[in-house]
């Protein structure tokens, strides 16, 4: 009986997902896991410096396949005696989630829901921003199938890309209210009058960097009934390094 539920569960969850709630979702993704773990993996031994635990840990498990990241963490802080019973591992994901968000990477930008966080459009300053985003979303993976909690949050629209789903001009609310309730207001108002285009600007590092949202967008004027597509257009740009990431 517990079988044919399992079967039935596994169906419904992967052809009509729609139907489940969260908890029957969380319920089917644990049994899954538990296939898992119930097969035998090589242990994963990691020794990290803690000054350098985002870069050191990037080097030791890119060149992991997806069986071998798959084995049991057993982590050893370069300078420090103990065992890994636990702890230390439990330790070593709670800091390099942390680290994940440090500045100097680029990688994440945090959004005005302060404690939020989303790939950053500057991070192409960094030449390996790619293959860190590559590592970032191991490190989610590996947490998951670990069973380990991360000191991590990121914006929904992230999120939705994490799973699949399309955006919409609600998703902006989370990462800036003010450009939110902006566009809003374009859906409910004629903007002729404000010479709005369909191209914004941003800051590139101090400089003002005009960023067109369809071709040649700077010069044509969202006017009533075309403005209408503004600010649809727009929510696709929100998560325009998201979406490139999918190409790695």
């Amino acid at each position: 009986t517990v079988a044919i539920l399992s079967d039935s569960l596994s169906v419904v969850a992967k052809k009509m997902p729609k139907i489940l709630d969260f908890e029957n979702k969380r319920s089917f993704f644990k049994q899954e896991l538990r296939k898992q773990q119930e097969r035998h993996f090589m242990p994963l031994s990691l020794r990290i410096r803690r000054n350098d635990i985002f870069l050191g840990s990037y080097s030791q498990l890119m060149n992991k396949n997806a069986e071998e990241i798959k084995g049991k963490l057993d982590i050893q802080f370069i300078g420090e005696e103990g065992v890994d019973a636990g702890g230390l591992t439990r330790e070593w994901y709670l800091l390099l989630s942390r680290s994940i968000f440090n500045q100097d990477y680029a990688l994440f930008k945090e959004s005005a829901n302060v404690g939020t966080y989303q790939p950053s459009p500057q991070s192409y300053v960094n030449p390996d921003h790619l293959r860190y985003f590559k590592f970032v979303g191991r490190i989610i993976g590996k947490a998951l199938h670990d069973g380990y909690q991360l000191d991590a949050f990121f914006t929904r629209s992230m999120y939705k890309h994490m799973i699949g789903q399309s955006l919409s001009i609600h998703d902006m609310e989370d990462i800036d209210p003010e450009y939110y309730k902006n566009l809003k207001w374009i859906l409910n108002n004629d903007p002729t009058p404000l010479d709005i285009t369909f191209s914004y600007e941003t800051d590139d590092f101090g400089k003002l960097k005009n960023v067109e949202l369809i071709p040649d967008g700077h010069n044509i004027q969202a006017v009533s009934y075309t403005h209408l597509t503004l600010p649809t257009i727009y929510s696709v740009q929100i998560s325009v390094v998201a979406v490139s990431l999918k190409k790695k």
